[in-house]
């Protein structure tokens, strides 16, 4: 049996990844390679990544294909491009997500526990922010011991011996930050994980944390989450696969 050559293992990735665009594409016409390479670009932060590498290996496969001499092929790609797009064609089509990960019990409060109950949640669990939600479900934003020692720090006068008394609402509607959350669904890729926490980045904001739920929707319970501290995780899991 003979072994593949580069420019066989270079049109069998290079049909994995267009298989995939078609896929998600789900058109009913004829759409150019191209045209999906741009359209999953706008779609998926993890094409939008890879979009240049994607064009390019488009120039060479017609080139493989159209460019032959007697039947041979007469642009045979170089191993390193051949690694490339294998490399590649891993992460776009079979792509490191959450739900391996990140999924766990996640602990939460109401807008009505108390901020006596919250702290010593906090304090047993050793977490320094939790996600608060109303009795429908609803995420009414993050309460964080920063947030906490604020409340307590304006309010020291009031709150000396009615402390008991005091609820995670009170805490929030006083906090003066807003704590960016953003929400995923457990099926999100940790290519995109990374993307979501640079965007805030570029805009001059700093993600708290985001929160897993089935379908990435606000009214879901949560599964999971993810902070700052586990990209150091995420980048271990996918920079065996990324382009060097």
């Amino acid at each position: 049996m003979s072994l593949s050559t580069n420019s066989d293992r270079f049109l069998t990735a290079f049909t994995a990844i267009e298989s995939d665009m078609n896929k998600r594409i789900k058109s009913d016409r004829y759409i150019s390679y191209a045209e999906l390479v741009h359209r999953m670009a706008n779609l998926d932060r993890s094409y939008h990544k890879f979009q240049r590498y994607l064009e390019e290996f488009g120039d060479l496969r017609n080139a493989i294909v159209h460019e032959r001499i007697d039947g041979e092929v007469i642009a045979e790609p170089h191993l390193k491009i051949v690694e490339e797009i294998e490399q590649i064609a891993s992460i776009l089509t079979q792509p490191e997500r959450v739900k391996d990960y990140f999924l766990k019990r996640v602990s939460t409060v109401s807008e009505e526990t108390s901020l006596k109950d919250t702290v010593g949640l906090l304090e047993n669990t050793k977490y320094s922010k939790i996600p608060v939600y109303d009795k429908q479900n609803h995420f009414k934003g993050l309460l964080t011991t920063d947030a906490i020692t604020h409340y307590l720090i304006k309010n020291i006068n009031t709150v000396n011996g009615a402390f008991p008394e005091v609820t995670v609402k009170d805490v929030i509607a006083f906090d003066p930050k807003d704590r960016d959350v953003a929400f995923i669904s457990q099926n999100t890729t940790l290519i995109n994980v990374i993307a979501e926490f640079e965007r805030h980045l570029a805009l001059g904001k700093r993600l708290q944390e985001i929160i897993i739920t089935q379908d990435g929707a606000l009214n879901q319970k949560p599964i999971g989450v993810i902070t700052v501290a586990d990209l150091a995780l995420i980048y271990e899991k996918i920079n065996r696969n990324l382009i060097r």
